[in-house]
């Protein structure tokens, strides 16, 4: 067979086995990825809501509550996906899995030009069955495209840098357009970057001639990145979730070293001997690597060592290191995604200890015993392989654990809506009503535009939509509670049972009408004091008015107050308009316990029937409770209510007719009895 035949085959056989690796990989990415993760997390729903507001075309201006969440590659890239699948979080998902793959090609690639093909289908393969790409892949997070752009700026660099001439001048290009988009995608990828720096003064410092060569246009592709990226790293919104890496290491700088050592120490072993302890990323205590692969990596970290002055095993060692880095800092919660732009060195660098002593047992014992070691090898990557898919789709996509994180009967609630044949007003009690949290879930999965959704917390509210007929969706965490529960006239649909040992097993659908129940909340002409003179009920405040209060008469010391205030939905708009900066309108309720000298000895400020869900004609009750201190003495006390926006604390005007009469709204008093 001739020199050429034999490239021929040997190429054939590493296309077979990339394909192999490539269908492998995909499958482990797409395998029922509709239903594992088992629901979708707050973080994701975040994610997509941004996603989805440019596939709308209205780039959303809101200000996430962590930094990562308004990066806005995934913003862009999640549309496209969205534009193809729709605005859901299977897209979003599907987006995930794309850039798994990315990661996975540019890993080969990289691998390969610098290690050459074996190390390059060995750490592909790593990359294709680890635990920690996969579930990475499959979550629907804005941070899954920042390891694949990482990675393919890392293999541009070295395709520029292999180019004796340095006239590469595309490479250098895409080394810093992928370098710029990493940086726009997460912040992880900004801690890996500092590899580059410091390969660079390495290159500087050890490598004359090669610095020579390519020295300027390295500094030229840097500065690229740098100016590609700037309008983002500029905007202080960019660094929202760097803050957190500041308390252990202000710690540390006053002297405090034992919170930084633990959190070194507790991160580094998420590689071999404990993981990632956070449920929704990782399965609890299972580290990154098994002890064979854990063995191999180790080795190959020596070998590095050994051979710093190559500076493709040097800069591997940076690029491990400074992917680590946030996870150094922070500790193992959460590592999972911290680390994750150190995946591709990480994972590859047991196929380099592997080639190598391949190599080596060829050397002393032969050929047969070096295919003997290639086929354990080989053996053990699928063993591997057998344990993540068995680890991830049952013992962690099945766990209550999981379900419950990512929220599976909320999730199982909007399936159920997807399917239902009604079509109207439906009340849905949830325990988390507000922007950003639950809603965005429903907004991912409900795939209806003939529903409309009533948002509460029924444990504290009742939401009545100003309709005849309704349904009221009531899940375990959030039951109805008994004062709102006894005058809706129900009739119960169904139980729709999940799984037995589900943290919410169950949610209950009824029939109801709204408008009956609330006339039920209503009682006889009610008055209240507001600008020194008694008003009768309805009382206006411009958005909403109070129609309706009930309170107790007379307490004891130590019990609890339970106040229900009943509130017709006037006219949103006169809250004015949404800053751009928040997601809608956030608004409380407060009551006030005063004494004889208007002094407060009791409160609780909340609305559990969101403000940005008000719609004109709708209505809403609302329960406060308030504790009564033990060693309050005995009168009459004054309950003070009203609302203001959370945001400027600005209360809403009180108004009688056309007149601004307060800010607040006196009820009828409450005695205390007894007491010391």
């Amino acid at each position: 067979m001739s020199k050429s035949q034999i490239k021929n085959q040997k190429s054939r056989i590493e296309w077979g086995v990339l394909v192999l690796i490539l269908l492998l990989a995909a499958f482990l990415r797409l395998y029922r990825l509709d239903s594992v993760p088992p629901g979708l997390t707050h973080d994701e729903a975040d994610t997509g809501y941004f996603a989805a507001s440019v596939y709308r075309g209205a780039p959303s201006q809101a200000q996430g509550p962590y930094g990562y969440i308004n990066e806005p590659f995934t913003q862009h890239s999640g549309a496209l996906f969205m534009a193809f699948l729709g605005p859901t979080d299977l897209a979003l998902r599907v987006h995930s899995a794309f850039w798994g793959m990315v990661l996975l090609i540019f890993a080969y690639l990289w691998a390969r030009r610098v290690f050459g093909v074996a190390v390059g289908l060995g750490g592909a393969a790593m990359v294709a069955v680890s635990f920690w790409t996969i579930s990475n892949s499959r979550f629907a997070l804005n941070s899954e495209p920042a390891p694949a752009l990482f990675t393919g700026a890392v293999y541009f660099l070295w395709r520029a840098m292999d180019n004796e001439r340095s006239r590469h001048w595309w490479a250098w290009g895409l080394f810093a357009v992928f370098l710029a988009g990493s940086l726009y995608a997460y912040e992880a990828a900004r801690a890996a970057t500092l590899a580059l720096g410091v390969f660079f003064l390495y290159l500087a410092l050890t490598n004359r001639p090669g610095f020579r060569l390519h020295g300027a246009w390295f500094a030229g592709a840097l500065v690229l990145a740098g100016a590609l990226a700037a309008p983002h790293l500029l905007n202080p919104n960019a660094w929202g979730r760097s803050s957190t890496l500041s308390v252990p290491l202000q710690a540390a700088l006053r002297g405090d070293l034992p919170p930084l050592l633990a959190n070194l120490i507790s991160a580094l072993g998420t590689i071999s001997f404990s993981g990632d302890s956070f449920i929704t990323y990782n399965l609890p205590g299972r580290p990154i690597l098994d002890p064979i692969a854990s063995l191999f990596f180790y080795g190959g970290i020596a070998l590095c060592l050994w051979r710093w002055r190559n500076p493709v095993y040097a800069f591997t060692l940076m690029w491990i290191a400074a992917g680590l880095a946030p996870s150094l800092v922070l500790g193992e919660w959460t590592s999972t995604l911290h680390s994750k732009a150190a995946e591709a060195p990480i994972l590859v660098l047991p196929a380099v200890c592997a080639v190598e002593v391949g190599r080596c047992v060829a050397a002393r014992f032969g050929s047969r015993w070096a295919k003997a070691f290639t086929a354990g090898c080989v053996a053990w990557l699928a063993v591997i392989a057998l344990s993540t898919g068995y680890d991830y789709f049952i013992r962690w996509g099945q766990s209550p654990a999981t379900r419950a994180a990512y929220f599976h009967n909320l999730s199982a609630i909007t399936d159920y809506l997807n399917r239902t044949p009604y079509s109207g007003a439906v009340a849905l009690s949830s325990l988390f009503p507000d922007l950003p949290l639950d809603p965005f879930i429903a907004d991912l999965r409900v795939h209806r535009n003939d529903l409309s959704l009533y948002w509460f917390d029924a444990q504290r509210a009742l939401m009545f939509p100003d309709a005849t007929r309704s349904l009221l969706i009531v899940p375990p965490n959030t039951p109805l509670a008994p004062e709102l529960a006894g005058r809706l006239d129900l009739r119960k649909l169904e139980r729709v049972n999940l799984r037995p040992d589900d943290v919410d097993p169950y949610f209950d659908v009824f029939e109801w009408s709204p408008r009956d129940a609330l006339a039920r909340f209503k009682t006889n002409t009610q008055t209240i004091v507001a600008g020194g003179r008694t008003h009768d009920l309805p009382v206006s405040l411009g958005a909403v008015e109070l129609v309706a209060y009930e309170l107790p008469a007379q307490i004891e010391p130590g019990e609890t107050i339970t106040l229900m205030t009943v509130w017709r939905i006037l006219d949103p708009t006169a809250l004015g308009p949404v800053p751009a900066h928040d997601y809608g309108h956030s608004l409380a309720i407060f009551a006030h316990l005063l004494d004889a000298n208007d002094a407060v000895v009791g409160q609780e400020d909340r609305l559990d029937a969101p403000a940005w869900n008000w719609q004109p004609g709708d209505a809403f009750a609302q329960l406060h409770r308030l504790i009564v201190k033990k060693d309050l003495p005995p009168g009459d006390y004054q309950l003070l209510i009203g609302v203001y926006q959370r945001d400027t604390l600005k209360r809403l005007t009180v108004y009688t007719g056309d007149k601004i009469t307060d800010d607040h709204i006196l009820l009828g008093s409450v005695r205390v009895i007894g007491g010391r």
